[in-house]
């Protein structure tokens, strides 16, 4: 074993060691960037297809990166959500590839717009369960997961097959607008989290957790 200075290697080496950087800010703008341009296209604001290079790279490997490095931290809430949420927006943007670039038979692109929809079930059901785990970490959180709730909701109603256009253009423009506040409030937890870890000390409130287990 080598030594320096009489240390071993190994405490050397722990010496050296310094804590991974929160993965918050990154993970909740990538989150907030993507949504905000999806959620524009699905209000009738922006065009189809730019939120598409954005969701692989962005709001899908960033995110996705950022859960890894919460995962590091031992940040399991955070980690599993920003994992869960990256792999989505790259699923998401494979299916609008598959779609644009005519790749599947014409009788699956007749059921993609449905299989979409039970996609966005799958997330809105895992939503739910990461919105009440949220309910013990700040308000901040509890605010992007509540909206993200309902922008999910919205989004998987309007995917059904089997009802009017215009109920399922009025269902994906409610959700293209909540869309737009969820990625606003992702925004101001990302901004939140940057200046606090900045400054050290809380200087952005993020409000206190709505729920408290007193564990003995």
């Amino acid at each position: 074993m080598g030594l320096e200075d009489g240390a071993p290697d190994e405490i050397r080496i722990a010496s050296q060691w310094k804590p991974t950087a929160d993965g918050r800010p990154l993970g909740l703008a990538a989150f907030a960037c993507t949504t905000y341009v999806m959620s524009a296209f699905n209000a009738g604001w922006a065009p189809d297809f730019i939120w598409i290079g954005m969701a692989l790279f962005y709001g899908g490997l960033g995110q996705l990166l950022a859960g890894m490095w919460q995962f590091k931290r031992n940040c399991t809430m955070t980690a599993t959500a920003f994992s869960t949420y990256g792999c989505f927006w790259m699923s998401l943007a494979l299916f609008k590839i598959l779609e644009i670039s005519k790749l599947l038979p014409k009788e699956t692109m007749a059921e993609l717009l449905d299989a979409v929809g039970w996609f966005l079930l799958a997330f809105f059901l895992f939503n739910t369960y990461v919105l009440a785990a949220s309910l013990m970490m700040c308000v901040a959180e509890v605010v992007v997961f509540f909206l993200l709730e309902l922008t999910l909701l919205c989004l998987f109603v309007g995917h059904l097959k089997g009802q009017p256009a215009g109920l399922t253009a009025s269902w994906t423009m409610a959700g293209g607008y909540i869309g737009l506040f969820t990625s606003i409030a992702a925004w101001y937890y990302s901004f939140a989290c940057l200046m606090n870890s900045l400054i050290k000390k809380p200087v952005i409130p993020v409000g206190p957790p709505l729920v408290k287990f007193n564990v003995e």
